[in-house]
């Protein structure tokens, strides 16, 4: 029974230990829990506290890598404290410097801190700005401006150069950072990218769309300029001053009439709006309505008086539908206000030239070389005025040195050319035109004055191959045509004289000569009938002495003699008194078999021209045809008198004598 006692006893006294134990258990969690729930910044700094106390023991005596707890800095005169379950933000505005970090490592030693992407491998008490983070990560960003990837940007804290903890960074990037970067890029592209992102970032921002659209304008990008405008006018209706910038756009984009309904808008909203009414001209005279323009222009200068562009452009105007004395008057009244521009310079004496003042004209084109030593076309211009005054030399000189100034322009070789022509240096304006047919081989009219250059000279054969070029390009000129009638009768070539002068007379050449040439083209090339029909067409038309004699040639060859006879006839109306055709008559009458009448008309002809011997001749031998051998024989005689070395006549006369013997007896 002791024995059980005993044993029982020592069973109360462990479970009276357990229960001890368990409540002191009890009471301390519950303690802890109490401490946690009233006092939970000091529990976790205990706890904190006896983790650090682990993790040096760790690291000095175990010399393991150290851990970081948090570091200190100072953003904006604020001081805070991140660890790495933070997120730094930045901005551009911000200023920040690392001032503490708290790990392992005792006084800090080999400790280093990095901003990632900004500064040196240890930025540790150092002054940095959040503004060269935010370019950074612009500038990495512009293929989606602010979307970094994670860890781009962060506070790296490394022992001994390796890391041992990192914090991330937020960079915050506003509108006004991508117009900040707009304003400073001297890149057009890289301008609309900001701005492009600024909008993206706030939409109802209408300054930035219009620094957008200005951009857009002057890279040429109309469509997204106009588009810009109009997103501006849907959030602000009542800005009527973007009138003026959108009609701009138009103007440049050549939506003219889209132009002057914007003008139109602006002006009704304020009448006043001289600028608006300046656009609107420069619309109308884009459509050609220069009569609107200048009404416009116009109106414009009563509400701005003396505004020089508008003047200047109403000068343009005014050249245009050929007021020139307004346009010269706008023209100096624009150099009185701006002595030194120099384009209204050239245009008042390009306006004085074409109103053939060309000492106006020498005067200012005099003046605009001083301003402007090399301009070949004032020293072109000078030259036409030269030119215009009968001073060929002056004229010559000009035009050389606008070609030494420019080379290649065809316009005042040609000129040259032409002046040498006129000073009657023909081989230097030969050496011009061809010169201009180098620079600009299609030039008919240097092609045609080179030939005519050759066809004056008689150089035919030269002459050809450039009219031939030259009618290819102007196949309806009839003078050229007739040039190559001529060059290739004279090459005897009559079928291409022929081909040549019936194109001439197609394409309406009205000198007879030309038909004159044709008819005989075609009796050298067999066409009798042809010829004969272009002489009675000539005969019918002009019944000249000339045309009136080769039609009778030509019917004599053809042995229609009485159609021969009425051609003589009319020779003898026009010139009674003229012994050629009553001898050409006789002739006629007497190969018809009419002696009567080839005596009577030859009779006629010695009338006129009594020494004539052939006539005498013919006569005696018509006189011999009807046997009146006395007055054949004094005919002859007559004949010989008037040329012993006759030769018809001498054998003649004894003939006669024996044919009045034999008929006597």
């Amino acid at each position: 029974m002791e024995y059980k006692s005993g044993i029982a006893s020592r069973s109360r006294r462990k479970r009276r230990k357990s229960t001890w134990i368990r409540t002191v258990l009890l009471l301390l969690t519950a303690a802890g829990l109490a401490a946690l729930l009233f006092y939970p910044e000091k529990v976790r700094a205990i706890a904190e506290g006896w983790n650090r106390i682990q993790n040096t023991f760790s690291f000095i005596v175990l010399d393991r890598k150290p851990h970081f707890y948090s570091l200190l800095l100072e953003k904006n005169g604020k001081d805070y404290r991140l660890t790495s379950r933070d997120i730094f933000e930045v901005s551009y505005r911000d200023e920040f410097v690392i001032k503490e970090v708290s790990t392992d490592v005792l006084f800090g030693g080999a400790i280093a801190v990095d901003v990632a992407g900004l500064g040196d491998k240890n930025d540790f008490g150092k002054l940095l700005k959040g503004i060269d983070l935010v370019d950074k990560a612009v500038l990495a960003g512009r293929g989606g401006v602010g979307r970094n990837r994670p860890g781009d940007y962060s506070l790296r804290i490394t022992y001994r150069g390796d890391p041992i903890a990192t914090i991330p960074i937020r960079i915050q990037i506003t509108p006004q950072d991508w117009l900040r970067y707009a304003r400073s890029s001297g890149n057009q592209k890289v301008q609309i990218e900001y701005l492009k992102r600024a909008i993206a970032l706030n939409r109802e921002d209408t300054n930035v769309r219009r620094m957008l659209a200005s951009i857009y304008l002057h890279a040429g990008m109309t469509g997204d300029a106009i588009a810009q405008y109009q997103e501006i006018r849907a959030l602000k209706p009542d800005d009527t001053a973007i009138l003026s910038e959108l009609a701009k756009c138009y103007l440049k984009s050549g939506q003219y009439e889209e132009a002057i309904r914007i003008t139109a808008q602006a002006v009704k909203a304020n009448p006043k709006d001289d600028a608006a009414l300046a656009d609107m001209a420069l619309a109308w005279g884009n459509l050609g309505n220069w009569k609107k323009a200048i009404a416009a222009y116009e109106d414009s200068l009563k509400l701005r008086p003396g505004n020089p562009l508008v003047m200047f452009k109403l000068g343009e105007a005014y050249e245009k539908t050929g007021q020139l004395g307004k346009a010269a008057e706008q023209y100096q009244l624009v150099l009185e206000k701006v002595p030194k521009a120099d384009h209204v310079a050239v245009a008042l004496a390009s306006v004085t030239l074409k109103l053939g003042n060309y000492d106006d004209a020498i005067r200012w084109h005099r003046e605009v070389l001083k301003r402007q030593p090399k301009n070949a076309a004032a020293y072109a211009n000078l030259g036409l005025a030269y030119g215009s005054k009968g001073l060929t030399r002056e004229e010559i000189e000009n035009y050389r040195k606008a070609i030494e100034l420019k080379p290649g322009d065809p316009v005042v070789h040609f000129n040259l050319a032409t002046a040498y022509e006129k000073a009657k240096k023909e081989p230097e304006a030969v050496r011009e035109y061809q010169k201009v047919l180098e620079l600009k081989p299609h030039d008919s009219d240097s092609l045609e004055r080179l030939a005519d250059l050759h066809f004056k000279a008689k150089r035919f054969s030269e002459a050809v191959p450039l009219y031939e070029k030259a009618v290819k390009m102007s196949p309806r000129k009839s003078v050229i045509h007739t040039r190559l009638g001529f060059a290739y009768a004279e090459l005897k070539k009559p079928a291409q004289s022929v081909a040549n002068y019936e194109q001439a007379i197609r394409y309406g050449a009205k000198d007879p000569h030309i038909r004159q040439s044709l008819a005989l083209s075609y009796s050298q090339t067999g066409k009798t009938k042809e010829s004969v029909a272009m002489y009675e067409t000539l005969a019918a038309a002009n019944p000249t002495t000339e045309v009136l004699n080769t039609l009778a040639d030509a019917y004599m060859k053809e042995k229609q003699y009485d159609k021969a006879i009425r051609i003589y006839m009319k020779l003898i109306e026009l010139n009674p008194k003229k012994a050629a055709g009553y001898a050409s008559a006789a002739y006629a009458y007497g190969l018809k078999g009419d002696p009567d009448r080839q005596i009577e008309y030859y009779l006629k002809s010695l009338k006129w021209d009594s020494e004539d011997d052939e006539v005498y001749v013919n006569l005696g031998a018509a006189y011999e045809k009807k046997g009146l051998f006395p007055e054949a024989l004094k005919a002859y005689t007559t004949a010989y008198e008037l040329n012993p070395d006759s030769a018809t006549a001498a054998r003649k006369i004894p003939q006669m004598k024996i044919r009045i013997f034999q008929q006597k007896q």
